[in-house]
């Protein structure tokens, strides 16, 4: 297995095209849970590393910027060589070289619709909308309290929320302020909530991986995204054992 040479060339091409100063793609690594200097590597007309190829944080990460996704064909390439070591090849472990190739499969969106049951926490970033009398939209940061702070309306807890307990809890305050927002067939004034940006968590993954330590996860992701992003399981590790 091994990394399509062009990959990191196109990375640059991306940031080169969007526009944002390495300033800005800083700023909002840094907002999206990344590090900021991530990217570093590819801005400024550098040349990456070739001895760290660009791989799942790096792809996530100009997911996370609202880029163009890399393309499939750009991503890892398989030669179709078993490499040995004299004579014999090394036994493998079923399913451990998944983890170890270039791909956006286990990478969680970090935008768009979100499951029923999601729970609003701080650091997501929803987008509220209103229409008839009036046309609103408010972009709404979760804060570290649980908050989000909507104009007119005032504070409104959030957290631990599912987007369906939100729309009740803002028919209610929403009404105080407006009085076309009501619950029948001839409410003047209509709302729509959604999340646009899911908040990232840190996950601390050790033992058996390549590469343990502490990662920003998107809330979307599972178990098979940490892993991943920790750079997969070694050859001692049991895949049968794997604890949350």
């Amino acid at each position: 297995m091994s990394q399509n040479p062009g990959l990191p060339d196109v990375i640059r091409q991306r940031l080169l095209q969007s526009g944002l100063t390495p300033e800005q793609v800083r700023a909002r690594l840094q907002a999206s849970g990344y590090p900021s200097n991530l990217l570093d590597a590819y801005l400024g007309g550098g040349v990456a590393p070739s001895e760290q190829p660009a791989g799942a944080l790096e792809l996530a990460a100009i997911q996370a910027l609202g880029l163009p996704p890399v393309e499939q064909s750009l991503l890892a390439v398989d030669t179709g060589l078993i490499h040995m070591r004299g004579a014999y090849a090394p036994s493998r472990v079923f399913g451990v070289d998944v983890f170890r190739r270039t791909t956006t499969q286990f990478l969680p969106l970090l935008s768009g619709p979100v499951p029923s049951d999601y729970k609003l926490g701080p650091g997501d970033v929803l987008v509220l909308i209103l229409t008839g009398d009036v046309e609103l939209a408010y972009t709404l940061q979760v804060t570290r309290e649980g908050f989000t702070l909507i104009p007119q309306v005032g504070q409104v807890f959030v957290s631990n929320l599912t987007l369906d307990q939100l729309r009740d809890v803002l028919y209610a305050r929403l009404g105080r302020v407006y009085s076309g927002v009501r619950r029948s067939a001839n409410a003047t004034t209509r709302f729509d909530i959604s999340v646009a940006n899911v908040r990232a968590n840190q996950v601390y993954v050790v033992g058996e991986v390549s590469q343990p330590g502490a990662y920003q996860i998107s809330s979307l992701g599972t178990v098979l995204t940490a892993l991943y992003v920790a750079g997969g399981l070694t050859a001692r590790a049991d895949m049968r054992e794997v604890e949350v």
